[in-house]
């Protein structure tokens, strides 16, 4: 009876364990995405508000991230915000933290580019490791990074492969609202402004300018998953390893109604051919998905060009056909990771093989307006 008594107890217990591991599965998708991004060689055996800090001039936010130092340094100020979304019936209320890079002798009128990281970065990981801060400080333009906090996602990630209203489409109204208040807080050009992020950043940027076309002037996606296919975080997973079955118009239709009607959105898309986190085939759906949403439809009339063959900048660049010069383009990077081109190989996600790519997004959004 004793035995029976205690084998009976043990397996209720194993019961009740397994019910709990389930429930922490449904409740924490992150676990997901953590063990996907962290290389085998790491993982173990067997509306804008108050400022909260404001950053030395010259240093980049010292909230969280490695102590690499950038070799060309911070030359302008960094101010630390807070935004929350405005009580709206049927949104869920966002927080997020947003950092913004003034270069030396910014003037008004100046362009605004928003800046997205990836899973387990932060804003100062993307700022350093994409050195995008030295065509700002060349160029004029103010920088915007906004955070996803450890609560709203343990890994950091953007919930992209989530999209509505009390995940996806809320963080993307949350990051335009970011976009509004520092444009106008600046004084900036309310046409010229301007969306990019990297993995997870880079879906979620395409979230974020989908869904105001209105506000945004043009997108940069850097290793991003192809849109339209995931709704929770086990089919994000899947698009990210295999791509989406969808065609772009079936993938398309929920983050843009009416074709004839949207207003267009302007897309650089770069992808790592050797990517293991996301897909290589991500890249080229993207630029079927995008060219899509700008009324073209690619096919064998859209040829690569070899770009800086033979050194360590050699891309392949393919631009959708118009007269209207490239509208949406993707640049494939032979022997690149999952990594930012061309920025600061001391930060994890970045590379220092590979174009440029801040340089890259910076001469496609360059001398575009939002129409209107």
């Amino acid at each position: 009876m004793t035995r029976n008594k205690s084998s009976v107890l043990f397996f209720s217990a194993v019961r009740k364990m397994a019910r709990w591991q389930r429930t922490a599965w449904r409740l924490a998708p992150h676990a997901l995405f953590k063990d996907l991004m962290t290389p085998s060689s790491e993982r173990p055996a067997a509306a804008g508000k108050v400022a909260r800090k404001r950053p030395p001039a010259g240093r980049p936010p010292r909230d969280a991230g490695p102590d690499e130092a950038d070799a060309a340094p911070f030359a302008g100020t960094w101010k630390a915000r807070v935004y929350r979304t405005p009580p709206t019936p049927g949104a869920w209320p966002v927080r997020l933290s947003y950092f913004v890079y003034a270069p030396p002798g910014l003037r008004k009128g100046c362009p605004v580019l928003v800046m997205l990281h990836g899973c387990e970065q932060t804003a100062r990981d993307f700022a350093v490791g994409t050195r995008m801060h030295r065509i700002a400080d060349r160029e004029g333009v103010l920088l915007v990074y906004p955070q996803q906090s450890r609560r709203g996602q343990q890994n950091r990630c953007w919930h992209w492969y989530q999209p509505d209203a009390a995940h996806g489409y809320a963080e993307a109204d949350a990051i335009a609202g970011i976009a509004a208040a520092a444009a106008t807080d600046s004084q900036a050009d309310p046409s010229r402004i301007y969306i990019a992020g990297l993995s997870a950043g880079a879906s979620m940027a395409a979230l974020v300018a989908l869904r105001h076309p209105d506000l945004f002037a043009a997108l940069g996606m850097h290793s991003g998953a192809a849109l339209g296919s995931a709704r929770n975080a086990g089919q994000g997973l899947r698009v990210m390893r295999h791509g989406v079955d969808a065609a772009p118009e079936q993938a398309m239709a929920a983050l843009v109604a009416e074709r004839a009607g949207f207003p267009g959105m302007p897309a650089i898309i770069v992808q790592g051919e050797d990517d293991t986190v996301v897909d290589k085939r991500n890249g080229w759906q993207l630029f079927e998905q995008l060219a899509w949403a700008n009324g073209m439809d690619v096919d064998d009339s859209a040829v690569a060009q070899e770009k800086s063959a033979g050194n360590a900048r050699h891309h392949r660049r393919t631009d959708a056909p118009t007269r209207r010069g490239p509208v949406v383009s993707v640049c494939t990077v032979p022997g690149l990771g999952h990594a930012w081109s061309g920025g600061d190989g001391r930060v994890r996600f970045h590379a220092r093989q590979g174009p440029n790519a801040s340089l890259l997004m910076w001469r496609f959004f360059k001398g575009r307006r939002r129409a209107g």
